[in-house]
Order: C-alpha cells, then sequence, then structure tokens
C-alpha cells in the first residue's frame, strides 16, 4: 500500500520540488520509502510513497521501469494473483529481477497491453507512462477500494492518491461542486466520478482514463458492476446456482470465499483482521482460521455499555477460533480527541461517524502488524442492510397494503420520540435491540410516503428528505438525476438487486472504502478487503434472493455457513455494524463542538449552509425531536470542520460555489 502523484505539464518542465510537496503532504501513506522521476523531457513527474509489503527489497523501488526504460509506472495497492501472472509472464519470455507486484504489472501492459487489467485480481490505483505511445493511462480497481484523484487546467494535469495531494499544488482553485455538496449533506458522501471540488475529479471505479500529448481523456470502463446483475453470463450463472442441491451450493460460495479470503493473506508482513463480533468479520475469521489454518491476529473496538458495543461478541468468536485477540474500550474524551483529528484526515468530508471507531482499530492494529482485513462489501453482495428487507416487503406491496404502511407512519410519526422507543422495547421482549432506532423508523416513516421504487429506497438511505436539504442549502438549490440514474441503470430479478447495486457502486465506493482507506492509512496500516474479489462477487450476485433476505434475516447464506463454526442462536441479532454512538457523543462530550461549529456566525463564515436551518435543526436536536437525526447533524458537523481546515479565503467571505 503506498501513495501515488504526478504531474504532466505541457507549458514548462515540472519542478520536481512541487511533486515532493505532494508527496510531503501524504506522508503517511507511505513512511518506507519515497521516489521521484522526471520523464518526458521533464514535463511530466512521478511520485512515490512506498509502504512496504510484497518484496520488502530495495528492488520494490516506485516509480518503476520497464528495463528499456519506456514504460513507468507509480503504483498503490496489490495485485493478490501476481504469482500466478508473473510464471505465465515467464512462459512468454519475462525475466523478474524483484519478487514485487509492481514489476509484473508492467511486464502485463507490455504483453497485453491495457487489457492486462482485466487479469488482475486485487485492489489498485496506478498509473503508467508509455513513452512510445506518449500516453498516460491512470486506472482504478473494480470496486475502488483504493482512491485516485485527478485535475485538468489549461495545460498542466496533476494526480493523487488523496485529495491533499492536489491542494499542494496550485492545479485547484478550490471551487465548491454545488451537487456535490447537495448529494453529501443528503447521504453522508460523494460519488465518483465527482469530488468536493469542481475542479478536482476522481477516477471511477473499473475505469483508465487515459491522457494524450494534449491532455485529451479517452475512458475505458474494463469492468461494471451491472454485469453481475445484468446480461447473459449473469443469467447462466443464476440459472446454474439455482439447479443446485443445497449442500452443493453452499460449498461452492465457502470454496470461493476461501479462495478470495486466502489471496487477501498473501504479504510478506503480518496480516491482521478488525473483528466486531457481528456476522461479516466473524465468517472471514473463521474461514482463514479454520479452512485455510491461518493463525490470525484480530482487533476490537468496544464503547463501554453502550447499544452499539459488540467488543463482548467479537471476545467470544476469537477465544472459540483461538486467534490473538487485542481490544481496546473507547472512552468519551478520546472520542472527543478523535473527532478533533479529522478534518485533518478527511481532506474531503466524510458523513461516516464510524470513521472514528475505524481510526481506533487501525491504531490499535498498526501496533502489532502492517496490514489488517477489514469486510465491507458483504452487506452490499448478500443483503445485509435491514432496509432491504423492510424495503424490499414495502415496494413488492399491492397499493393497498402500501396505504396501511402510510398510515402506520403517520401514526408513528405522531407519536413522541420516547413513547416510540418504549413501545420497541416492549416488542423486542428484552431481547437485542437495533441500535439508533428512532433513526431507523423516522427513514421507515418517509418511506411509507413514497410514490415510486426509487423514492422509497431513496427515503430509506438519506439523512434529510430533500425539502430539507433544499433548505439547509445556501444560494440556489441544485437537483441531480444522478442517483435515480444509478438505480435504474439494473434491472435484476428483484428491486433488492437494484438497492444492493445502488449500495455497491456509490455508498460503497463513496462512504466505506474512503473511510476505511484514510482511517488505516493514517496510521501507515494497509486494509484489505476479502469481500471485494470480483470473482466470488459474481457468485454472490447471481445467488437466489432467498438465500440473501429470507423473512426478517438478512444474509441468510453467511448465517447458515457460519453455523459451521458457532451455535445456530449466536448471530441472531440485529445488525449493528462497525457504528459509533454518536447520538450520546453529540448530546454529551461533543455538545460544545457542535454548538460552535454549526453557531449561525461559523455557518455564515462559511456560505455553504443555511444559518437560519442549520440553527432549527440544532435545537431541536436537544429538545429530542425525532426529525433531526444524530447521522444527519454529524454530516453537518463535518462539513463545518472539513470547510474550516481546507478551505482558503478571508473569514466571512463566502466560497465559489459553482452550479452543475
Amino acid at each position: 500500500m503506498c501513495g501515488i502523484a504526478g504531474v504532466y505539464s505541457l507549458e514548462a518542465r515540472v519542478d520536481a520540488s512541487n511533486v515532493g510537496s505532494m508527496l510531503s503532504s501524504m506522508a503517511h501513506r507511505g513512511p518506507d520509502d519515497r521516489g521521484i522521476q522526471l520523464l518526458a523531457g521533464g514535463m511530466l513527474a512521478f511520485g512515490h510513497l512506498r509502504l512496504s509489503i510484497i518484496d520488502l527489497s530495495p528492488l520494490g523501488h516506485q516509480p518503476m521501469a520497464t528495463s528499456d526504460g519506456n514504460t513507468w509506472i507509480v503504483y498503490n495497492g496489490e495485485i493478490y494473483n501476481y504469482r500466478e501472472l508473473r510464471d505465465e509472464l515467464r512462459q512468454l519470455g519475462w525475466n523478474f529481477r524483484s519478487d514485487s507486484d509492481t514489476e509484473v504489472i508492467l511486464a502485463a501492459y507490455r504483453t497485453w497491453g491495457l487489457g492486462a487489467v482485466t487479469r488482475f485480481r486485487g485492489m489498485f490505483a496506478f498509473a503508467i507512462w508509455d513513452s512510445s505511445e506518449k500516453l498516460l493511462h491512470l486506472c482504478r480497481d473494480r470496486f475502488g477500494v483504493k482512491p485516485l484523484y485527478f485535475s485538468v487546467r489549461g495545460r498542466r494535469l496533476a494526480f493523487a492518491s488523496e485529495l491533499k495531494g492536489l491542494l499542494a499544488t496550485d492545479i485547484s482553485t478550490r471551487p465548491l461542486d454545488s451537487a456535490s455538496i447537495a448529494e453529501f449533506v443528503q447521504y453522508g458522501y460523494i460519488s465518483s466520478p465527482r469530488s468536493i471540488f469542481a475542479d478536482v475529479c476522481t477516477v471511477r471505479p473499473g475505469t483508465v482514463c487515459s491522457f494524450d500529448a494534449r491532455l485529451k481523456r479517452v475512458e475505458w470502463s474494463y469492468w461494471s458492476a451491472r454485469d453481475l446483475y445484468d446480461g447473459p453470463r449473469a443469467s447462466a450463472l443464476r440459472a446454474e446456482l439455482n439447479s443446485m442441491p443445497e449442500p452443493e451450493l453452499l460449498e461452492r460460495v465457502e470454496k470461493s470465499l476461501q479462495e478470495a479470503f486466502s489471496y487477501r493473506m498473501v504479504a510478506d508482513v503480518p496480516v491482521g483482521l478488525f473483528l466486531s463480533g457481528g456476522i461479516d468479520s466473524s465468517l472471514v475469521a473463521a474461514v482463514l482460521a479454520r479452512r485455510g489454518g491461518f493463525k490470525l491476529k484480530t482487533f476490537t473496538i468496544g464503547f463501554g455499555s453502550s447499544e452499539f458495543d459488540e467488543s463482548d461478541y467479537a471476545r467470544t468468536v476469537a477465544t472459540t477460533l483461538g486467534t490473538e485477540h487485542f481490544e481496546f474500550s473507547l472512552s468519551p474524551q478520546l472520542a472527543v480527541d478523535t473527532v478533533a483529528e479529522i478534518p485533518d484526515i478527511a481532506d474531503e468530508p466524510i458523513g461516516d461517524s464510524s470513521l472514528v471507531p475505524t481510526l481506533l482499530v487501525s491504531r490499535l492494529a498498526r501496533r502489532h502488524v502492517k496490514v489488517a482485513l477489514s469486510a465491507d462489501g458483504a452487506d452490499e453482495l448478500f443483503g445485509g442492510y435491514a432496509r432491504y428487507a423492510y424495503c424490499g416487503r414495502f415496494v413488492n406491496q399491492s397499493r393497498l397494503v402500501r396505504g396501511l404502511y402510510s398510515l402506520s407512519g403517520e401514526i408513528l410519526d405522531s407519536l413522541p420520540p420516547e413513547v416510540v422507543a418504549r413501545g420497541y422495547a416492549i416488542t423486542r421482549g428484552g431481547g437485542p435491540k437495533f441500535a439508533a432506532i428512532n433513526d431507523k423508523l423516522r427513514k421507515f416513516i418517509r418511506m411509507s410516503k413514497a410514490s415510486d421504487e426509487f423514492d422509497a429506497y431513496d427515503a430509506a438511505i438519506s439523512e434529510w428528505p430533500a425539502a430539507t436539504r433544499r433548505s439547509l442549502m445556501q444560494g440556489e438549490s441544485v437537483e441531480s438525476d444522478g442517483p435515480r440514474d444509478a438505480y435504474r441503470s439494473v434491472r435484476g430479478t428483484d428491486p433488492r438487486d437494484r438497492f444492493m447495486h445502488f449500495d455497491m457502486t456509490r455508498y460503497l465506493p463513496g462512504d466505506l472504502l474512503v473511510k476505511v482507506d484514510r482511517a488505516s492509512m493514517a496510521t501507515s496500516l494497509e486494509a484489505r478487503e476479502p469481500f471485494l474479489d470480483h470473482e466470488s462477487a459474481r457468485l454472490a450476485a447471481a445467488l437466489s434472493m432467498r438465500w440473501k433476505v429470507r423473512g426478517n434475516q438478512n444474509k441468510y447464506i453467511l448465517r447458515t455457513l457460519l453455523k459451521q463454526y458457532f451455535p445456530p442462536t449466536f448471530f441472531e441479532r440485529p445488525k449493528q455494524g462497525f457504528s459509533a454512538p454518536i447520538g450520546a457523543w453529540l448530546r454529551g462530550p461533543l455538545k460544545h463542538l457542535l454548538r460552535d461549529q454549526l453557531s449561525a456566525e461559523r455557518v455564515r463564515q462559511w456560505g455553504i449552509l443555511d444559518s437560519g436551518t442549520t440553527d432549527g435543526i440544532v435545537d431541536n436536536f436537544f429538545i429530542g425531536s425525532r426529525g433531526e437525526s444524530a447521522a444527519g447533524v454529524w454530516i453537518l458537523l463535518q462539513l463545518q470542520q472539513w470547510a474550516g481546515r481546507w478551505l482558503k479565503q478571508p473569514a466571512r467571505e463566502a466560497p465559489q460555489l459553482l452550479i452543475a
């Protein structure tokens, strides 16, 4: 895992010190080595920061070139099947001087051209300079695990692993992108290819962006998540799996997952695992420990007596599997201290409060290992979110039944929050409960009033209704068809296929993977995603929905596989995820920070949000109104904190806001 940067100028020779500044801003991504190379007669500069994971010797130094010097690369990530590819390339006459996967990428490119990327199994973001063709290629992995930003201004292009790498140069004038702000306020993330700044883009997942000697850009999408659900190949696999007897199907899925998980253990340094105690990370641990024979180190963050704490479950999993287990309990004061660090880590605002525990578990893991497995993507592939079940039932009902949903929503909306909470506790009968139940009920109420399928799902994932978001936005309102178009881009066999595809292509790369990348790399830890393997993902997407959502149980097939390793009832509790008790924090130790950052004076200073609307939201939040969710207030806080750190303008002068 590393950091990459570069500048390509058609006007004058590149000053290598500019690339050095870009690297310095991202030094946490690669403390083991640094390299800068001037190319194309000094008109192009490649920069690289190395976190040594495979081939720890100096032979893995980057920027790296082919032996003839015609092709250069800077690369961030891992190609897990590089040894198989190297053996194939050796048979074609290639000789290798290192044991690095970087050298394999170069040889593969020279042998198969850009089509080589379809052979790579891993996570990656790289830049290749082909001096023979005078082409610069920027490439990103299929799911968007590894980030890659770029900006073209005039006759100059710059790229970097993090937005702060571009901000270390004058390539961006930092004009805010109005559509990105609107998306962030509503959902808490920004979707590729946009960024928070109108003059900065991200390379789309599964895409190569090629720039010629005039900086003309051509994009090639070498992989699309749509193909997991639609098309003849997906249909054939779906039919094949549907015809399998249950034992054979379960064995095939587990073998596929074991292969994907085992690939993520390829390293020349120790590898650990983030263990939440939930279904996903527990299955990764069980398959690797019991079927793969790996001796694991596992890491958990707890929240004391909070409803979000699952450290007892994680400890039981670790004891059952015999892992070397490490855990840490997050105190309120440490939460305050960590939140203060977020603006430096999140050079683009991150609305996910679980960034805090992810950062802390990364620090815990880094004391013992250099690589850790996360377990993101299982929810999107195997139907893990509760909204898939309740929203799926809603959109599949008749108009009459939908009317009953709407009536129940109206009744819930009329009741005081404390009455709803008590009623929910009674219905659960003292059993395990959903965390942040009021926030979930608020989304259910909005969903029950939806007029079509997309509006229903949009209500289930939005932190604010569209009307509130519009009133929050200072200046001209922005409406985008992007989310609706993304939702409609897949047919699938069930509305829940469309839900999952939407999350896989927007929420996963826009939120979860950004969060994990920034948190882990801030501690110089490589985080890997064992569920995000494109081969095993094909199998997961093709599974019948009854193996994903059955009744009120999500991830049904993963639960079934876990029964081989744990008692059947151990995971019969609502999904918590790797969440934080953000409501308690905002009303407690973070109260003064919230009041300060969302004060009318501070809001007017940055000119992004409407101070009147924000004032009312904050007041209602402290009163306890169900309409103001903790997650939504957290998003506003993060936007304000980010602005204070990364926007450049005199106080009280509103930033430039570009309307898309």
